[in-house]
Order: C-alpha cells, then sequence, then structure tokens
C-alpha cells in the first residue's frame, strides 16, 4: 500500500533550531497518521504562554496538517492528548469541543510528567479519508 509523507514545514524546523526532521503526516491507504501537535506558532517556534493558547495552535495546527494532506476535522476518529498536569484536562475541554462541534471523536487523555520543549499540551490524531483525496 502506498506511503504519502507530509513534511512538517522547514520554517518551524529553523524556528525552533531542530537538527531532526520528521514529518507532520503520514497516509497509509484512507488512514493518515497525524504527529504530536505541540500549542506554538510555527513561524516562530514560540510556545503560547498558556494552557489555553497552547491548546488553541495545537488543535489549528492539527487542522492545519490536516488540510495539507487533503483532510478535515472531521475526518478525526481519535485524539491523543498529552497533558503535563491533571487539572489542565477541564480547561483545554471547551477548546476541543470547538475543533469537534458535531461529533468528537474517540480521545485518549494522559498525564505525563514532561512533553518535549516544556510543552503544556500536545496532540496527536488519526483521521480516515475516502477515495483517493
Amino acid at each position: 500500500m502506498e506511503r504519502v509523507f507530509v513534511p512538517v514545514e522547514e520554517e518551524l524546523f529553523r524556528a525552533i533550531g531542530s537538527k531532526s526532521r520528521w514529518n507532520d503526516v503520514v497516509r497509509v491507504g484512507d488512514t493518515l497518521w497525524v504527529t504530536g501537535q505541540l500549542g506554538w506558532d510555527k513561524t516562530t517556534g514560540v510556545l503560547g504562554k498558556t494552557l489555553e493558547e497552547q491548546a488553541e495552535l495545537a488543535l489549528e495546527n492539527l487542522k492545519v496538517a490536516l488540510e495539507r494532506a487533503g483532510a478535515k476535522m472531521s475526518d478525526v476518529v481519535l485524539t491523543r492528548v498529552y497533558l503535563v498536569d491533571h487539572d489542565h484536562y477541564h480547561r483545554y475541554e471547551p477548546i476541543y469541543a470547538r475543533y469537534f462541534p458535531e461529533r468528537q471523536p474517540a480521545r485518549v487523555s494522559v498525564v505525563v510528567a514532561e512533553l518535549i520543549h516544556h510543552a503544556l499540551i500536545d496532540i496527536e490524531a488519526v483521521a480516515v479519508v475516502d477515495g483517493d483525496g
């Protein structure tokens, strides 16, 4: 089965000074695997200051990654949300609900000790699209 890779924009690698490279999305057939999206501005590499700002940016980054791969938020069937504080769940929930207004995908929320770049939230997703698009 063919695999299509959608790399992270080069400007993000420059902004964060990363020597490593990764793909935002890998598509295998009709399934898209979207790497964890942090709550940063992808042009500057600057994280949002609050959990709410980071949640908004992470979900917007997820939306853009999906669009670059020919999908949309309504194609998402599963998200995994990593948080550094259990109390953050209730703070990101209203923002998350705005991005999935009609039907929310299956979701796993995990509290971890720390996230890369000292982020407060990281959201990854699996989406399924029909056809060749």
